[in-house]
């Protein structure tokens, strides 16, 4: 009998914020993403996502992926990504990855994704837009994320060759419950990521970066780990 070798999951470079000093939570979260060039060949399976969470909820994410079978998974061709939106947590008493519907998707296509709590202070929707058209929703029920963070992943799996090209973030806002003038001195910036200044123009409650740029990985490099998996 042979024995067969798992490869561990690796992660590349990751922008993070989170928890906050105070007890906030985060309500809110919006961002313009551009993946960059598809790797080839395919393989299993590359995620390139940005998310929240905190210590008690699942992980509200939304993103692209890359696999083996791109036709299979979302009709994709090999040189486009699968995109659209994700969760990783209960549902309905169930623990599983949670998706809306995933789409083809250029790598100059200029993907929007937003999270926002609902007024009953329970339901999340996340909404993932392709060039301004809304390709994938899903709606889940954690509630304020009390203590919440929100960061980037590049989460190669399985026989993941990792991503080849510069993922690229713009416009992005962080929205609090209540304002922490102390966020900001939460960021973790990963080995060769660019970005913006983080500013807040309302004392600490709204937070918001110009742009935030991830580096190409390969699978041995894990220079950092998003926020959101600290947690767990």
């Amino acid at each position: 009998m042979a024995a067969t070798l798992a490869k561990a999951d690796s992660w590349g470079s990751a922008w993070s914020l989170g928890p906050t000093h105070n007890g906030a939570a985060v309500v809110k979260a919006t961002t313009h993403f551009q993946p960059g060039a598809a790797p080839t060949p395919n393989k299993d399976i590359l995620a390139l996502w940005i998310g929240i969470s905190n210590a008690t909820s699942g992980l509200i994410q939304a993103g692209c992926d890359n696999v083996a079978n791109m036709a299979g998974y979302c009709g994709a061709t090999a040189n486009q990504w699968c995109c659209g939106a994700s969760y990783f947590g209960f549902q309905n008493g169930v623990l599983g990855q949670w998706s809306g519907k995933f789409v083809p998707t250029e790598c100059t296509d200029t993907i929007t994704i937003d999270y926002t709590l609902q007024s009953d202070q329970r339901t999340w929707v996340h909404t993932v837009s392709k060039n301004g058209a809304v390709i994938s929703t899903l709606q889940t029920f954690d509630g304020p994320l009390l203590q919440g963070g929100f960061g980037t992943g590049t989460e190669c799996n399985a026989n993941c060759g990792g991503s080849v090209s510069t993922q690229t973030y713009t416009n992005t806002t962080v929205v609090l419950s209540k304002a922490d003038p102390l966020f900001s001195s939460t960021l973790g910036v990963g080995a060769g990521v660019q970005a913006s200044q983080l500013t807040t123009a309302d004392s600490g409650k709204t937070w918001t970066v110009a742009s935030i740029k991830i580096p190409p990985m390969t699978i041995n490099s894990n220079l950092g780990v998003s926020l959101i998996f600290v947690y767990w």
